[in-house]
């Protein structure tokens, strides 16, 4: 088991992504609906910095070795295969949300408009992985 100043890196990994989902509901709560969109896209921006560096520092490395696991036995290791399939996808939709927003400085009306749906979309599958997540780690690092 790899660990980082004593703690199983596993363990830091989900607890970064429970202060990212944290961040991410106070940033909707108090900065989108109270249209603080400042606070807002502070948030969303710590959010996406903070998850793509979980996934790409920890997440994807313990992967890619488990995929020929993974495909051998697809029915055992569903919850496994939807995570990371919906996961890549929630980050490429929301690298694509904060690259837009980091392009069009302001809150233009329109592109509010037009990107809120894709933006509830994003947030509900990436809540999906996440909770598929929880799950592959409390089968991988708690109960066995």
């Amino acid at each position: 088991m790899q660990t980082l100043f004593g703690i199983p890196i596993a363990y830091i990994a989900l607890i970064l992504e429970i202060i990212v989902l944290l961040v991410l509901a106070i940033g909707w709560i108090y900065g989108s609906r109270r249209m603080n969109y400042k606070l807002h896209h502070k948030a969303v921006y710590f959010v996406a910095l903070v998850h793509l560096l979980t996934v790409g520092a920890w997440m994807i490395p313990q992967s890619i070795p488990r995929i020929p696991f993974m495909l051998a036995d697809p029915i055992t290791n569903w919850y496994q295969i939807v995570h990371d399939v919906i996961g890549m996808l929630a980050i490429v939709l929301g690298v694509i949300l904060v690259v837009v927003f980091l392009i069009k400085t302001g809150m233009p009306l329109k592109l509010l408009k037009r990107t809120r749906p894709l933006m509830f979309v994003t947030v509900g599958i990436w809540v999906i992985a996440f909770l598929l997540g929880v799950y592959w780690f409390l089968l991988s690092w708690i109960l066995i």
